[in-house]
């Protein structure tokens, strides 16, 4: 439907990702039936860098528990013109969590957990041209297939 690739996806042991071949960054993560993504925990350690799709303990954390979950294994992955600053305001004031995340040293970006339930991935300017870079069939998937599944 989105006239991409599909390849498996390391990050989640079984889960698989579509990439859009036209640029446009769109991409649809298919994680195995009871997935879900959960808040991490704690503050972005800047002494550490992660290493290709590793996932840091302050990151969303994708756990499969064989059951139905409080928290979705569905997120949304969008585009904002606000800085990285203004988009953790704006969660912060709803009382969510909302993290700033490098993902991989590829691409940052806001996670702003939509009541504490709902992971929505934010990029901002700067986060959202790094992203259309390495979200590529291409690009992501030449990390993808060099990595070992979690």
């Amino acid at each position: 439907m989105i006239d991409g690739e599909a390849m498996p996806f390391p990050v989640v042991p079984g889960a698989w990702v579509a990439i859009a071949r036209d640029g446009s960054g769109c991409g649809v993560e298919v994680l195995p039936h009871a997935s879900a993504h959960t808040p991490g925990a704690g503050e972005p350690d800047p002494t550490r860098v992660a290493q290709g799709p590793e996932v840091m303990p302050w990151e969303v954390q994708i756990r499969q528990e064989g059951h139905l979950q409080d928290h979705s294994g569905f997120h949304v992955a969008l585009s904002s013109p606000l800085s990285t600053e203004e988009i953790l305001a704006v969660g912060r004031a709803e009382g969510w969590r909302s993290v700033f995340c490098d993902r991989g040293g590829v691409f940052d970006l806001v996670e702003i957990w939509v009541e504490n339930r709902f992971m929505l991935e934010v990029l901002p300017p700067r986060g959202l041209q790094r992203y259309l870079d390495f979200y590529t069939p291409e690009v992501a998937g030449r990390m993808f297939s060099n990595s070992p599944p979690n």
